[in-house]
């Protein structure tokens, strides 16, 4: 829950509020009495709720199955702060021979940054951090396209990983 001086709070309650003023002038506009118009706020609430829930559940279910298939039983990943761009190449190249792909996603985005940054980049570095500290525009979509495969709906392939990483490489070259 965001504190209630949040940003998200005050968009929150905005939008709550026009949500119950439009139910309330429809229920007027349709002479509902109160019994059946909080009849039909429990039914919308209900059906937001189960459609959060649907567009939830998959997500929570992809977890357990990334765990089944043992992708976060392997070895620990190297410190951070040891190794440098060509350190991180090799772990990558590593952890895709192994088709660990959520590791190689990581390795990926620390092969970048040490390629760009060096020792300068950071471990709680967005990708819009190294972007800026960078001032490579140039790798903008690519970096984007980086962080679609680490955080969006879909899992990514080795060969996808691999596609992204040559464009990077031959960007940076």
């Amino acid at each position: 829950m965001p504190p209630e001086s949040s940003y998200l709070a005050e968009i929150g309650r905005a939008v709550q509020e026009a949500l119950v003023q439009a139910m309330v002038r429809g229920a007027r506009m349709l002479h509902l009495s109160k019994g059946t118009f909080l009849v039909f706020a429990v039914v919308v609430a209900l059906l937001a709720l189960g459609l959060i829930a649907r567009a939830l559940l998959p997500r929570l279910r992809r977890r357990p199955a990334a765990l089944e298939r043992g992708a976060l039983e392997s070895s620990p990943a190297p410190a951070v702060v040891a190794l440098d761009a060509a350190g991180w190449r090799a772990e990558l190249d590593r952890r895709l021979a192994e088709g660990r792909i959520p590791e190689a996603l990581e390795a990926l985005w620390w092969w970048l940054a040490r390629s760009l940054a060096g020792p300068e980049a950071e471990p709680d570095w967005t990708s819009r951090d190294l972007m800026a500290r960078s001032r490579r525009d140039d790798l903008r979509a690519l970096v984007h396209r980086l962080d679609l495969l680490t955080y969006g709906p879909l899992s990514p392939g080795v060969e996808d990983l691999r596609g992204l990483l040559g464009r990077l490489e031959e960007t940076l070259a």
